[in-house]
């Protein structure tokens, strides 16, 4: 994955603007050029060259090589780390798979919980339906029997749809426990009559509120990891890197009296990076700018 990504994030536009185009580059490029001009008064001085008989093909080598070390320095990232300013307290936005990513991991359902596959209410390739497919294939009666268990205490109202029709408030949570990993289930979408789940900043903002209080009172204070929820099947209508300085702020605000978790890290799946030319030079500006 690394090197297509590379590769791909070297062809597009936003790169070269946020990573090359910048002052820092040009400083990098400068500082380089200036280094070898350097050099080059140094061997002619003590006359290693001969200054005179450098024509311009080598001022174009010169410059071509200062090009490629910023190139170099500044080649696609795949993750980015924020420490904010006088917290122990870390932000990281990370290009992976989520399931690969150590730490207790986060996944957005819809008010209902459903699970059900069959009737293509939950889809297979979402993250539930990964989660879902690694640790309940074989034994579905038993994910909604642990569901129903940890919903008893929770208000709902009775709804009309396909599948489940107990309606939970946003951000209403539930646990499971596996040996070394932890997985917090949590409603930040609704489900219409046609099966389609939508949701809104609005909506997201109040289940991630719930959501920081749920795992500070009744998770682990570990590191934590969360998708970009959302911005697929919840049909959520702003962009990746928005939404990314959205879950942080949120997190942050969350964290203001008590650091309940020290490391949040926020996955983006590799084909949204491709699809929509996300750069992570780009995130890190508007996290810097973004955040308290």
């Amino acid at each position: 994955m690394r090197l297509r990504y590379y590769f791909k994030s070297i062809l597009t536009r936003s790169y070269w603007s946020y990573a090359l185009f910048r002052i820092d580059s040009i400083k990098t490029f400068m500082a380089v050029l200036g280094g070898i001009w350097l050099f080059v008064g140094i061997f002619g001085d003590i006359r290693l060259i001969d200054k005179n008989n450098i024509n311009y093909w080598y001022l174009l080598y010169f410059g071509i090589f200062s090009l490629l070390v910023v190139i170099f320095t500044r080649r696609p990232l795949t993750k980015i780390i924020y420490n904010h300013p006088g917290k122990d307290l870390q932000i990281e936005v990370k290009i992976g798979n989520l399931f690969e990513v150590p730490g207790q991991k986060i996944i957005g359902t819809n008010t209902t919980f459903d699970t059900d596959f069959s009737n293509n209410i939950i889809s297979p390739t979402s993250l539930q339906g990964q989660f879902t497919t690694k640790y309940f294939q074989t034994n579905m009666a038993g994910l909604d029997q642990q569901i129903d268990n940890q919903l008893a205490s929770y208000t709902f109202q009775t709804i009309s749809k396909p599948g489940k029709t107990k309606e939970y408030e946003l951000g209403t949570t539930i646990k499971f426990d596996f040996p070394g990993e932890r997985f917090y289930l949590f409603a930040m979408a609704e489900m219409n009559t046609q099966n389609n789940v939508k949701t809104s900043l609005k909506k997201i903002h109040i289940s991630l509120e719930k959501l920081w209080d749920y795992i500070e009172n009744q998770g682990n204070p570990t590191d934590t990891v969360i998708p970009l929820i959302g911005s697929a099947y919840g049909r959520l209508n702003i962009s990746r890197k928005k939404l990314i300085a959205e879950v942080a702020h949120s997190f942050i605000l969350a964290s203001t009296l008590n650091t309940f978790v020290p490391k949040l890290t926020i996955v983006i799946n590799p084909k949204d990076v491709e699809k929509f030319e996300l750069n992570l030079f780009e995130v890190k500006d508007l996290l810097r700018h973004y955040l308290p």
